[in-house]
């Protein structure tokens, strides 16, 4: 899922960047929210150290953010390559805010990290309350926040791009793990394949309906129910259900493994794309090649990222602090 996320995105804005839209690519993110929120509870249920499970979330986003927010100010310094429609600011405080993903300024997806940090401690609550009080404590969050998303000052609490409607995503997908035992239970004896099937396709058709539209707070409720949906299925589902396979294939699957650097390095890769191709082209055809540029160029760079600065820092991060005795 991650895989057709990442792929998802640089489609999107391939299209953004050839003709007019109100579509912004915020479906695939609500995507990656609910997926986040689904395996970090699996993270806190094997260990619910907040310590522990917070160094990871550092050493799993940082890294990368901090390579590509510093492979974007070498670029401007040396080339002046920059990406939007003026150069933000490459200033030294500018520079470290947007590495620590306080800013994305210098590179716009970046917002949606920042909201990942806003849910570390939502999260962290979401699962205290979840082991203490039960399901329903964490519903009521749920529904305080899908009931702020429709509230413009909360919305954009945070400068910038940065968009806090769908937050309560995060903690759907944790709700979605926790119920797993009962999903599973509930699918093996009342959902047959015929059905699966069926719900599935209802998912996607549904998806693809509400992510082409301008981004509201019901659109994105509707993207957080089909993701939900959709996981619920792949996780909990029947194991032979034929709509789900295209998951399974070798490809997406190695594009689901990159998906974190791909994500962070795909405007860059079209950016450049842009600058090659010629502008008499007509709309469709210029967004099909700049997506098939972007994925090209971004690819190999993702895998580099990936494999020399996610990987290295992950492993890092879940070595355990040892103490010597005195």
């Amino acid at each position: 899922m991650r895989g057709y996320a990442a792929l998802s995105v640089v489609a999107f804005h391939a299209c953004a960047m050839s003709w007019e839209t109100i579509a912004t690519g915020m479906a695939p993110v609500v995507v990656f929210f609910v997926l986040s929120g689904f395996l970090l509870a699996r993270s806190l249920d094997r260990d619910p150290d907040t310590f522990t499970f917070v160094r990871h979330r550092l050493f799993r986003l940082l890294p990368a953010a901090i390579a590509t927010v510093l492979l974007l100010t070498l670029a401007h310094q040396s080339f002046g390559f920059y990406m939007g429609l003026g150069p933000p600011s490459f200033d030294p405080l500018n520079v470290i805010l947007n590495a620590l993903l306080i800013k994305s300024d210098i590179n716009g997806v970046m917002w949606s990290l920042t909201v990942e940090c806003v849910a570390v401690p939502v999260i962290l609550m979401s699962h205290a309350l979840l082991r203490r009080h039960g399901p329903m404590p964490v519903w009521i969050l749920v529904a305080v926040l899908v009931g702020l998303s429709f509230w413009g000052p909360y919305v954009h609490l945070l400068d910038g791009a940065t968009n806090l409607a769908p937050l309560y995503a995060f903690v759907v997908g944790l709700l979605m793990q926790s119920g797993g035992t009962v999903l599973s239970d509930a699918s093996q004896s009342n959902l047959q394949p015929s059905r699966a099937t069926f719900v599935a396709s209802a998912a996607f058709a549904v998806m693809f309906i509400v992510a082409i539209r301008k981004q509201t707070a019901v659109t994105i409720a509707f993207e957080t129910l089909c993701a939900s949906v959709l996981i619920c299925l792949a996780a909990f589902g029947p194991r032979t259900l034929a709509v789900l396979r295209p998951f399974d294939l070798d490809v997406i699957r190695y594009y689901g493994r990159i998906s974190y650097s791909f994500y962070l390095l795909h405007m860059i890769g079209l950016a450049i794309a842009a600058r090659l191709l010629p502008f008499d082209q007509q709309p469709v055809a210029r967004a099909a090649i700049l997506f098939l540029a972007g994925v090209l160029i971004t690819t190999p760079a993702a895998w580099l990222m990936w494999r020399f600065v996610e990987v290295p820092f992950i492993e890092v991060g879940r070595r355990r602090m040892v103490t010597k005795p005195a």
